[in-house]
């Protein structure tokens, strides 16, 4: 699964190295298609007396082009190779949070403040819940300063007929609540794609 392929953030490798953990919550929900997420995206054709127009459907277990998860994994990118993904609990609207694990050896969060020489920068890279590091805190506010999405900017779904029209958020979004924690490595039950 990738999320943008050409020119994005995630796209299917393998990487070998050291990894941190780090789990996101937010409003990350329609962050993978159920088949049901149509875009803005139409072409008119068709036989009849008009035009009809045509919208473009997200693929069964495909990733939502522009969805909030997108933004927010897009903005960690900057200073971070993210190469795996975990949703939780669920890929559809239920997704509240997400799991990522990212390279160690192309990281550049918590990086100067504080220094790696000192605390908590200098301990080890599996952090406890309640230990917060400095990449997880410089991850956070970067979150919580993006601007929030209009109404109408988010597509949430529609149905298989690309005929329908696409459902929007109908409030804006915002990232203020958003929240970073490093934390240990555990898969659990969780389905996680490869990234890049």
């Amino acid at each position: 699964m990738a999320f943008q392929v050409n020119g994005g953030i995630i796209n299917n490798q393998t990487l070998t190295g050291g990894m941190r953990f780090f789990k996101i919550t937010g409003p990350f929900a329609w962050t993978v298609s159920d088949g049901t997420v149509n875009l803005p995206v139409s072409v008119s054709g068709g036989a009849g007396p008009g035009p009809l127009i045509y919208y473009f459907v997200v693929g069964n277990n495909r990733p939502v082009p522009n969805s909030v998860a997108a933004i927010a994994l897009k903005e960690i990118s900057k200073q971070a190779d993210i190469v795996v993904i975990g949703l939780v609990p669920a890929l559809y609207a239920a997704t509240t949070e997400i799991h990522i694990a990212v390279s160690a050896s192309a990281f550049g969060w918590g990086s100067d403040v504080p220094s790696y020489s000192v605390p908590p920068a200098n301990a080890d890279e599996q952090q406890l819940p309640t230990s917060p590091t400095a990449a997880a805190t410089q991850m956070q506010a970067a979150l919580v300063a993006l601007p929030n999405l209009p109404a109408g900017t988010v597509y949430l779904g529609g149905c298989a007929n690309q005929q329908t029209p696409p459902i929007t958020n109908g409030a804006p979004i915002s990232f203020a609540a958003c929240t970073v924690t490093e934390v240990s490595f555990s898969l659990g039950a969780l389905t996680y794609y490869t990234l890049a």
